[in-house]
């Protein structure tokens, strides 16, 4: 419905119009390019007139009601189809590029180096609009400080997570790459000695990394892939064990879980402080070994007698509870096996049922 306005001048310099709802007026400034023109219909079609009718067609008071037709209905869904389908090209678009950079990177210290050097600068200096010369000492104290043979093999790890959690990100199932997580994790076993120092570097999430930042994939989400490759438990856990836990693959679930078991008693062995004692010395990893590695020993079996070999599993229980009576989870495990046993559901499986 066509509305109609006095357009007259204002005494108000420091904007272009006012609006008087009240009296349906227009007051325009003197140097507004638009002139006052009497009483006359408001009509939206001339260029010139676009800056005054604007807060009066935005203005709900004169909004009319109109449902969506079908017709509406297909053309927005349409038009939603197609932003999807643009942002989701260029997501792709980003973590190929993202991608390339870090398998580049990653094939030597001093790529990874040079990229984590890029990086610093587009996020903590270029982004900010800091001066060159603040880079340059940021540089200086880096070298002096945190620069090591062992930083740079460190990111050279943290970018190899780094590119299988990109990878991740992209499946719905991410036991398949269940082979390439456990080998970045058990070169960084390999390298342990040299990582001395980096376990802070290696352990926070990939997706958090500088690197991400600066390629601008730290939006990235995989819900079931584990955050770094020292979350060993998340990746027995979430990505190698599941597919195994089947009455045709109880072998193999075994050799899985007596890997993880190995797997986490090096990282302990490689990286806990010596005892005061002496050198040869490691209290925590000797904790481990009597408490831990028992621990870890129990659930396996535990998982194995609900995966379909309960008869093996079973005879296993009770030799591992006559071996460890004094142990401090003796009593728990009891509990376990009896309910095992009896049928019902294991303590685990009671708190997964309640949650």
């Amino acid at each position: 419905m066509l509305q109609c306005f006095k357009v007259r001048p204002s005494s108000n310099r420091h904007r272009k119009y006012d609006f008087d709802k009240a009296n349906k007026t227009v007051y325009l400034n003197p140097s507004s390019r638009l002139k006052p023109l009497g009483r006359h219909p408001v009509d939206p079609t001339p260029m010139k007139r676009l800056a005054a009718l604007a807060l009066i067609i935005a203005n709900p008071i004169f909004a009319e009601e109109k449902p969506l037709s079908d017709i509406d209905r297909e053309l927005l869904l349409e038009k939603l189809k197609g932003i999807q389908s643009t942002s989701d090209s260029t997501v792709k678009g980003r973590f190929g590029v993202a991608l390339s950079a870090f398998k580049k990177a990653r094939e030597s210290d001093t790529a990874a180096h040079e990229l984590y050097l890029n990086c610093i600068e587009k996020i903590r200096f270029e982004d900010e609009a800091r001066k060159a010369s603040e880079f340059r000492e940021w540089k200086k104290r880096h070298k002096d400080r945190t620069d090591s043979a062992g930083f740079r093999l460190a990111l050279r790890h943290q970018l190899n997570w780094l590119v299988l959690s990109l990878e991740a990100a992209q499946m719905e199932d991410v036991t398949s790459l269940s082979g390439q997580g456990i080998s970045v994790l058990e070169a960084i076993l390999r390298d342990a000695d040299k990582l001395k120092g980096q376990e802070k570097l290696l352990s926070s999430p990939a997706l958090s990394s500088i690197f991400a930042d600066a390629y601008g994939v730290n939006n990235a989400t995989a819900p079931d892939w584990p955050e770094s490759p020292l979350r060993i438990d998340e990746i027995y856990e979430n990505v190698v064990l599941p597919p195994l836990r089947t009455a045709d693959s109880l072998e193999s679930l075994r050799k899985g879980w007596l890997k993880r078991i190995e797997h986490e008693g090096l990282l302990l062995e490689k990286w806990t402080n010596e005892g005061t004692a002496g050198k040869d010395r490691k209290p925590a990893f000797d904790k481990w070994l009597v408490e831990g590695r028992k621990d870890l020993m129990w659930a396996m079996e535990i998982d194995l007698f609900q995966s379909g070999d309960q008869q093996g599993s079973a005879l296993r229980m009770l030799e591992h509870l006559k071996k460890n009576l004094t142990h401090k989870s003796a009593p728990k495990w009891i509990s376990q096996f009896t309910r095992l046993v009896e049928g019902g559901p294991t303590e685990s499986e009671e708190n997964e049922e309640t949650k």
